[in-house]
């Protein structure tokens, strides 16, 4: 009987550790006009700064992606805890220019708008 609570215990941990961590979880987010279309796409935890901006964290695994009309951005956690980012499907980088800095907050904003909308 001791041995059967054991695993019972080790089983109820493992399922627990598996529903807080969202594993495989996606939301996916399409708007499409006649010439206009953008998708964003997560997994994982990403939290934004204040001033919804920049993204401040990416949960490990996780990632952001953003399409806006053909122009990419994608985002993810490099398992050292810091954000990196690709844009157009270039390489990761993690010092952005003025210009990338400017998209990513465009990109931010249009998320929070979106993910307002699904929790209305």
């Amino acid at each position: 009987m001791n041995k059967q609570i054991r695993f019972l215990i080790i089983a109820i941990g493992a399922m627990a550790s598996m529903a807080g961590c969202n594993r495989g979880k996606t939301t996916r987010i399409i708007n499409s006009t006649d010439n206009h279309r953008q998708e964003i796409k997560y997994s994982g935890s990403v939290v934004f700064n204040r001033d919804s901006t920049d993204i401040a964290h990416i949960s490990n695994r996780g990632y952001l992606f953003f399409d806006e009309d053909g122009k990419k951005l994608r985002a993810e956690n490099d398992g050292k805890d810091h954000v990196v980012y690709s844009f157009n499907g270039d390489s990761f980088v993690n010092l952005l220019s003025t210009e990338q800095r400017a998209f990513v907050a465009h990109a931010v904003k249009a998320i929070i708008r979106e993910r307002a909308k699904l929790n209305r």
